[in-house]
């Protein structure tokens, strides 16, 4: 009974991607409110008492002028952390994806919440010493990205799950992924204010770490790794694993297989565009046209991930997995989810408008799910961390640029209309149907001709 237990968690990576957006999201609210208060009277020298007010409803005009000086520089910090742990990451997975075709996933996975826990020790040491510079938070942030980040641990992830299912389950195993990642976000934002209510920074930093130690515990003793062992002493940083990885993402597959891969690769990249680009104007867009303050937002915000929850159970579990139905429709169901979501919110008046934008798009989840169960089918398992090393790189480069772009989009409608942006979303959803059908129509004459084949050979057998 034990054995069973411990082999059915062994093969269940997804649950590491549950601890790290837990632990990231628990301290990601309370962070830049760490980095403001030190900044204030370590760096720029003010009262530490009146520093503890910026952030609360205790403000006066001092405080709120003392604002305006500290946020500049505080926000110096916060983007050179952010630069760290987006930039270095990224460029890592374009090597350390074709390294793991031979090597192995679960050294990936140790070292990048090795990372994690390094850099949990460096914050809680920072929190419990109280003259220290947040500046020291950089200590963490630089072996947290040399050791991998999250976009490693994510494409270390997706391709362990690839290894151990079989097509059938892959789908469903594929959008567990993201329904832990969005369990995890939802928790760990809703527990952050508590747990900072209870212990203040040192509690919120010492859970970070707790939360990452038994990541790695489980990572080490209960994953099983997934690649048999290579002896062989491989280096990580060759041109070689580079030209790998695209030979494998580019080259020519027979009935179309790249056309659908790389065709797959384009609804993924615009669905996760739209998602991250929306994300990063719409609290504006709520105060600007319905006046909402945070707290209404991060109450909708919860809603939100939760209807996506469960739509993304339903879309995986229900309609793929027990009803099997094919990846392709369902990623149309998840685009015409967000399309409906996005037309509703631009047209919103009323809060009702936003809550019902939200239900409609709760399906949206399962565009990346069965789009990466698509492409692992075109695989072989030497090319698994190769094609989605990319994968993975393209849709963190398009997670950090869809904001800005949207962010000027906004700037330039908000005086005519401020919801714009809504329907700018809407169009790309409706390029990503297109797509999807292309894919559709490549199948059908990928069957139609397997038939044809069929027939003829089979009276030759006969």
């Amino acid at each position: 009974m034990l054995r069973a237990v411990l082999k059915w968690f062994g093969s269940r990576a997804e649950f590491l991607v549950f601890f790290t957006f837990f632990s990231y999201l628990i301290t990601a609210p309370i962070g830049t409110n760490f980095v403001i208060y030190r900044t204030c009277y370590t760096v720029l020298d003010f009262n530490q008492s009146a520093c503890a007010k910026l952030g609360t409803k205790d403000t006066d005009e001092e405080t709120q002028a003392m604002e305006k000086t500290v946020q500049p520089y505080a926000n110096m910090i916060t983007m050179t952390q952010s630069a760290l742990t987006l930039i270095v990451p990224t460029i890592l997975c374009l090597f350390i994806g074709p390294w793991s075709d031979r090597n192995g996933r679960k050294p990936i996975m140790l070292f990048t919440i090795l990372g994690f826990i390094i850099r949990g020790i460096v914050t809680l040491i920072v929190a419990l010493i109280d003259n220290l510079s947040p500046w020291y938070l950089l200590i963490g942030n630089v072996p947290a990205a040399m050791f991998g980040g999250i976009a490693p641990l994510m494409m270390a992830v997706i391709c362990f799950i690839t290894d151990v299912t079989t097509e059938e389950n892959r789908g469903f195993r594929m959008g567990m992924v993201d329904a832990m990642m969005a369990l995890g976000m939802l928790l760990g934002t809703l527990c952050s204010s508590f747990v900072f209510e209870a212990g203040g920074y040192v509690l919120i930093y010492g859970l970070d770490l707790l939360i990452n130690i038994l990541a790695c515990l489980y990572a080490r003793f209960i994953i099983r790794e997934s690649i048999p062992e290579n002896l062989a002493d491989e280096p990580i940083f060759t041109f070689e694993n580079i030209k790998n990885m695209f030979r494998a993402t580019f080259r020519r597959r027979e009935n179309y297989g790249r056309a659908i891969l790389l065709t797959t690769f384009c609804v993924s990249t615009i669905s996760i565009f739209v998602l991250t680009a929306d994300s990063s104007v719409l609290f504006l867009f709520l105060r600007e046209k319905l006046h909402w303050d945070l707290q209404h937002y991060t109450l909708y915000s919860s809603v939100t991930s939760l209807a996506g929850i469960v739509g993304t159970f339903v879309g995986v579990g229900l309609l793929n997995k027990l009803l099997k139905i094919p990846e392709t429709p369902l990623m149309i169901v998840g685009c015409l989810s967000y399309l409906g979501s996005s037309m509703f919110q631009g047209f919103a008046v009323q809060d009702w408008y936003i809550y019902a934008a939200a239900g409609i798009r709760s399906f949206y989840g399962i565009i990346n799910p069965m789009g990466r169960s698509l492409i692992s089918k075109l695989l072989s398992k030497e090319e698994t961390g190769k094609v989605f090393a990319i994968a993975v790189t393209l849709d963190s480069v398009i997670a950090v640029i869809g904001g800005p772009i949207y962010t000027i989009v906004y700037n330039n409608t908000i005086d005519t209309n401020a919801g714009i942006f809504n329907f700018v979303s809407a169009g790309m959803c409706v390029i990503a149907i297109v797509l999807v059908i292309v894919v559709m129509v490549i199948q059908r004459r990928q069957r139609t001709a397997h038939s044809y084949t069929s027939l003829l050979v089979n009276p030759d057998e006969e």
